[in-house]
This record gives structure tokens, sequence and C-alpha cells, in this order.
């Protein structure tokens, strides 16, 4: 186990390094504390849900690992257990295939009381509560098509769906008193080239346009749309495109999704925020890790995430970004590869808010580029760990490696006996 004395002298001497760069530690664990991460509910289950009679396949999902969850309750106790882990704040993230209706409910015509017992146990686990329409694995899928079928029922069924489920977000946000993030993605597309995509998208800007008619009270519901490059059957054409998105959120007064798994492999998505920062007041973050293309790697403190969390720090947009993890991996432990994703994001985050970015910025704001480099330099060798440790123990979760004994313990007790 860690030791106490050890973590707050090492702590003391990594007070006094930040101290000479201008960085005030405490006040960045506690800005960590503050800062939410949404835990995604469906690393647990691969995606499965509750759903009962509506699904005709599933989201693809790379191996076998014994010990998923099989019902609600034991989601709901993983992600309890996951959520134990992190010093950040915390949120979950929920599909409508969560649900848990009284009796059986079609997709479109869920409504709030079905996550009754969600907002009980987040009430319970101090936790903020994200949402998502579920536009997949249903009889109602022309192909890979919801939003821009052309045929009339079938966006009939699949706008409906998006109505209800901005309804379901507005009243978990309201019976919360909290903001819950809707975000709002389509597997839209076709697997080679098609001849007329305005077709395809002039349905689609009908359709969100019915979808997101009525206006709600952006304290309790955020609106997100979420773009992505291509997908497994939309190689050569998708829908909703970052770039279509981005303008129809703006236009419409929506918050846009930057999803780090859905772009080209060569694109940072950390160049976006100080682009989006001046026309949103809402950026939602998917920390994913594509490995080549949209994998769903399990997230790890690596560079791209930490350019991620330092150029959200630098633009100055972590008041307005609302941060999720957003990947699948049943290759391994999924309560290992939730708690490494959890610790990695608020790793990367707390590093983040511990640079001497004032530093940096005002070398660079007197020309002098050389110091800029040589103090961005300087601020990689800062005793971070110490903090991280500091901010470990002063949430209460393991320090070190010592979460790892936990996860052996949880492991052997709970899911070795699924």
């Amino acid at each position: 186990m860690a030791n106490d004395n050890k973590i707050l002298n090492a702590y003391d001497l990594a007070k006094e390094a930040y101290k000479d760069f201008g960085v005030d530690t405490d006040k960045a664990i506690e800005e960590l504390r503050s800062t939410r991460i949404s835990l995604h509910c469906w690393q647990v289950d691969d995606i499965k849900g509750f759903e009962e009679g509506q699904a005709e396949s599933q989201n693809v999902v790379t191996g076998n690992y014994p010990g998923a969850a099989r019902n609600a309750e034991e989601v709901k106790q993983d992600l309890a257990y996951v959520l134990s882990l992190t010093p950040s704040g915390k949120k979950i993230n929920l599909h409508s295939v969560y649900a848990e209706p009284k009796k059986p409910t079609s997709r479109e015509k869920l409504d709030v009381t079905a996550f009754e017992k969600w907002i009980d146990w987040a009430k319970e686990n101090n936790a903020g509560i994200d949402y998502n329409g579920s536009f997949f694995a249903h009889k109602m899928m022309d192909g890979t098509l919801s939003l821009t079928s052309p045929k009339k029922e079938v966006r009939d069924f699949w706008i409906e769906h998006l109505k209800t489920s901005r309804e379901i977000a507005y009243n978990i946000g309201k019976k919360l008193n909290d903001v819950c993030v809707l975000n709002t993605w389509i597997p839209d597309g076709l697997k080679d080239n098609p001849a007329d995509r305005s077709y395809y998208r002039e349905l689609l800007i009908d359709s969100l346009d019915k979808g997101f008619e009525k206006n709600y009270d952006r304290k309790h519901l955020v609106d997100a749309l979420e773009g992505k490059l291509f997908g497994i059957g939309t190689e050569c054409f998708v829908c909703g495109s970052y770039d279509f998105y981005l303008a129809y959120a703006l236009k419409h007064n929506l918050g846009i999704c930057l999803d780090s798994g859905h772009y080209h492999p060569t694109e940072q998505i950390s160049d976006k925020f100080s682009a989006l920062k001046y026309f949103f007041n809402d950026i939602l973050l998917h920390i994913s890790r594509g490995v080549r293309w949209d994998s769903d790697h399990v997230v790890i403190d690596d560079d791209t995430l930490s350019s991620i969390m330092t150029e959200a720090k630098r633009a100055d947009v972590l008041g307005k970004l609302h941060i999720g993890l957003d990947y699948f991996d049943a290759s391994i432990n999924r309560v290992y590869a939730s708690a490494i994703g959890m610790r990695a994001a608020a790793r990367a985050m707390l590093r983040a808010i511990l640079e001497p970015t004032d530093m940096i910025k005002a070398a660079e704001r007197k020309g002098d580029f050389s110091e800029r480099l040589a103090l961005s330099e300087e601020a990689k060798a800062l005793p971070f760990n110490a903090v991280w440790d500091m901010a470990c123990l002063k949430a209460g979760v393991p320090v070190g490696k010592d979460w790892l004994t936990s996860v052996r313990d949880y492991t052997a007790k709970y899911i070795s006996k699924r």
C-alpha cells in the first residue's frame, strides 16, 4: 500500500517546484476534482444494453473476454466501482438501449420513467448523467440508414426517437438539477460512392429540423452532433460528416462533438478547440484511441491525449468542454479497460492544468520563441506524478499501482463468477 508520509513529502517538494513556475498545485487538484469526465456504460457489457426483442445486430466489439456485465445491476455495480478509482469529477454516459421501462417499450416511445433507476443510482453515487439516442442495431434500420433513409416510415421512426431522446435527456438533467449532454450520432452512409450525395443530406437536414424543433433550457439539456469520417459499411460516404454537422450545429445553435477516433489518423482535433471556441457555447469531446482507424482501443495516457488536454487548457475551453470516454474493448478485463481510460484521461487533464501556460504564453507574446520552446520542454520534467498521487490521496482513491490490487479483488469477488 502507498505510504501517506512519502506521498506528502514528495508533494511538498513538487509544490515548491511548480510554484517556481507560477503554478498553484492545490488549486490544480481542486480544478481536477470539479472537472467531470463522463464514463461510458457500454464498455462493461459490449453495448448489449437491456432492450428486448428490438435489436437485429450489435456493433462490432473485438474479443470475448469472460465476465461482461449481464444485466442492469451488474452494469451499475461495475460503473460505480470504476468511478471509485478516479480523482476527477464524475458523470456516466448512457445509451437509450440501457433503459429500464416498467413494461417492454419500443425505442422511440421511451420516456424518462424508464431511467428512474439510473437517476436514483446517479444521486447515490454523486454522478451526473449524459445521454445518447441509439441509432443502430434495430429492425427499423434501413441497412446503414436511419434519419437519411429514402423510406419515410423509417425516417419517421428515427425522428421520433430523436425527439424522445431529447425529452428524456432534458428531464434527466432537470431531475438531477444538472446539465445532461445529449449526443446524436447516426451511422448513416454508403459502402460505395453515391451518385447523389446531396439527396441523402437533404433528407438528413429535414430529419434534424424536425427532431430539433423544440427548444429546451440549456441549463438541463445540451445537444451535440457527432460526425465521422467513415465506418464499417460506410467507407465511401458518411451523411453526417464533420463538415456537415459543423455547419448545421453552428446555424442552429447546437453543440458540436469531436470524437478523437473519427478523423483521419493524421488530423489532430486539439487544433480545433481554438477555432471553435468563438462560435460554439458547448463542445463535446469524446476520447477514443484510434489505431489506424476508428478502432475503439482503450484510452491511454499517450501523446495524442496529452496534446488534446493541453490544448484544451491553452485555448481556455475547459469551461465549455464536456468530456466523455467512448470506446469498447472485450479483449481484456472490461473493468480494467474502463478504469485505465478514466485514470488516463484524469491524469492527462491534471498534467495540462499544471502546465505553466501563463509563463509559456508570455514568452510567445514577447516574440521569444526560443524561450517558449525551452519552457515547454522544462515543464515536461516537473514532478507531476507527486501531484497526481496527492490528487488521488485527497479524493480517497487508490494511489499508484494500489488500484491494481483493488481490481484483482473485485474481479475475483464479482467478475469471475459471471
